[in-house]
């Protein structure tokens, strides 16, 4: 059956923005980001460490990553170089989400590979800039 042209153009209205994977042992603060980001049409995977992270990365191949430094069984430096080396990862913008926000740990974030870094707890601001500069960066 053959859609009407008004059917279509409100079909896509509901299509997701972008592939988000959200990576924080957290669940609390995961789940929060992953709740604003599905509110706002995003389709967003969860991960809580590193093996899962770099798993759902092979299968959603994301477009934005947010991706906690302190996992608990490998480093988020670590997998933003792993992810960087994987063929889905070389073009993701992916933002280091993490604690430590001294400029020793900027300067890291950004030798390491990350597109931004964002101390936690991450405001509603930043997020849309974050998604804005994505967003610009694609199109």
């Amino acid at each position: 059956m053959a859609m009407s042209e008004g059917a279509m153009r409100q079909g896509e209205q509901h299509l997701p923005l972008a592939r988000v994977l959200v990576v924080d042992d957290r669940t609390d603060v995961a789940r929060s980001l992953t709740m604003v980001l599905e509110r706002m049409r995003y389709r967003v995977e969860l991960a809580h460490n590193a093996k899962d992270a770099l798993e759902k990365g092979v299968e959603l191949r994301p477009d934005i990553i947010f991706l906690d430094i302190g996992l608990p069984d490998i480093s988020g430096y670590d997998v933003c170089k792993e992810m960087r080396q994987s063929e889905w990862g070389i073009t993701s913008f992916i933002v280091a989400v993490t604690g430590r926000d001294s400029p020793a740990d900027v300067i890291r974030s950004a030798q390491t590979g990350f597109d931004r870094h964002v101390a936690k707890p991450m405001d509603f601001a930043t997020l849309k800039e974050i998604l804005h500069v994505v967003k610009t960066r694609a199109a």
